[in-house]
């Protein structure tokens, strides 16, 4: 009977069967692509002394002190002590395996590589939710892209936030194409989770919610749905920060997150707005804001730091937001843009601890008013033939992946789609792109990019598959 209601239901069953090998086929080759290459990688480029770079052996010791107490705390003069400055899911991430597997760093690493291969395959998807011939291309770029491998092979959030990013914004997408609850409940809870990770997107969870409302008003949702969906954004929101608030404002009385943003705005912040404002060197910045910080001490009559951290971190953002006013709106406007220039294309290469272990000035400490006299001075004070070549052909790579992606970018604003994408999705997009460059601001890091990138991607694909579909008619 149901045959001959639907006589090609076979045909359809068949054909959806066919569809889904063929998407497991190009997942799991994604996968392996990425895996191998990582694999190589860490083989051929990683060292256990590159480990204790940046805040590697600070989280390292952070991960053995969870997984020996259970508590997320440091050791100070003798005593664990509440960590403050940071936040509790990436040390939680490193006790699980040192508990689970052993406490090698290089386990870490090895998990980090699965979780990065992974993540290349949600860029895929998220690229096809969009694009639907983007899969294979976003895969591919997200395999071979030199900023996840790096930095999948050291011990530092950006992996592990960058794979709970991506499956938010994979749900997102789905959201604003079927706005189903789940949908937006998967996206928040990732979100939330991956802030656990790293503080960075904290404002983001709060700065959605005027979008969604829009989103709403848009779709024309009825407001039942929409009071009932709020209510499912809310709940991963208490579930993952409620202990972390509670424990804040019972302990320090503050509402904060963390107590990190002060001095980042004082010490790294200013300086960085102070040099690519075209004020004075980096030096010069950081000299302006060690003796703001110290005539405003002597304004206030304090002699040390406040012990309260959350207190001390406020203290420090005002003076820091003072510093900044004295600057300027035209010049943080100035930094911002050089910061965001500078980030977008600075190579890959440059953050590999092969690569910095060769001889180079420091980015930071080379003198320069502004970016591009700075940007010179480092290229002459540059000794090294192959580090510079190194420089050279990474940054022409990223200045063609910047190209094709705003190309990408201005092609899919133009030229909406209902059946790919729409209005909403592009808004998206570009608010994620707005967001972290409006948070990084001055500060040069290839890292600090990372989260941005999975958009990129995105712009990049199309661009890629536009150039390729013309080239095919032609």
């Amino acid at each position: 009977m149901n045959k001959f209601l639907h006589p090609n239901s076979n045909n359809n069953a068949h054909s959806y069967n066919m569809d889904s090998r063929e998407t497991v086929k190009k997942i799991l080759f994604i996968f392996f692509i990425a895996f191998f290459i990582r694999v190589a990688y860490l083989l051929f480029f990683v060292d256990v002394v590159s480990l204790t770079y940046e805040d590697q052996s600070f989280y390292i010791q952070l991960g053995q002190i969870m997984a020996k107490t259970g508590d997320f705390t440091q050791l100070v003069d003798g005593n664990y002590n509440h960590v403050t400055e940071r936040v509790p899911g990436y040390p939680a991430f490193l006790a699980l395996i040192y508990t689970l597997i052993d406490g090698s760093n290089m386990s870490v690493l090895s998990v980090q590589i699965i979780i990065d291969s992974l993540t290349c395959v949600l860029i895929g998807l998220i690229t096809k939710s969009v694009i639907p011939r983007g899969f294979l291309v976003a895969g591919l770029i997200s395999a071979l892209n030199l900023n996840m491998i790096i930095l999948s092979g050291m011990v530092l959030t950006d992996t592990l936030f960058l794979f709970l990013f991506s499956l938010f914004i994979l749900f997102s997408l789905r959201f604003l194409r079927q706005p189903i609850n789940l949908h937006i409940f998967l996206a928040i809870s990732f979100l939330c989770i991956a802030t656990l990770v790293r503080p960075v997107s904290y404002y983001l969870v709060f700065l959605l919610l005027p979008l969604l409302m829009v989103f709403f008003v848009w779709r024309k949702i009825p407001f039942k749905q929409v009071m009932y969906t709020l209510l499912l954004y809310v709940i991963p929101i208490v579930m993952v920060f409620g202990s972390i608030h509670h424990r804040n404002y019972t302990e320090y009385n503050s509402l904060s997150l963390v107590s990190q943003g002060g001095s980042h705005a004082l010490y790294w912040v200013v300086p960085a707005t102070y040099q690519y404002s075209g004020q004075g060197s980096y030096q010069d910045g950081q000299a302006f804001a060690k003796n703001y910080f110290e005539r405003a001490m002597n304004r206030d009559n304090l002699e040390n730091p406040l012990d309260n951290p959350f207190k001390s971190s406020n203290y420090l953002m005002s003076l820091a937001k003072d510093a900044l006013l004295e600057l300027g709106l035209l010049n943080m406007l100035h930094a911002w843009s050089a910061g965001t220039v500078i980030n977008f294309l600075t190579p890959s290469a440059a953050y590999a601890p092969a690569v910095r272990a060769m001889e180079h000035p420091s980015f930071y400490a080379t003198p320069g008013n502004g970016a591009v006299e700075k940007l010179i001075h480092y290229v002459i004070n540059t000794n090294g033939f192959i580090y510079l070549l190194i420089i050279a052909i990474g940054t022409i790579i990223s200045l063609i992946f910047l190209t094709m992606s705003m190309f990408g970018m201005y092609k899919m604003i133009k030229f909406p789609q209902s059946g790919g994408w729409n209005k909403g999705i592009i808004v998206f997009l570009l608010f994620i792109i707005i967001y972290f460059a409006a948070i990084t601001g001055p500060i040069v890091g290839v890292k600090y990019r990372l989260p941005i990138e999975p958009v990129m991607i995105i712009f990049f694909s199309y661009a890629w598959i536009y150039f390729r579909k013309k080239k095919d008619k032609n």
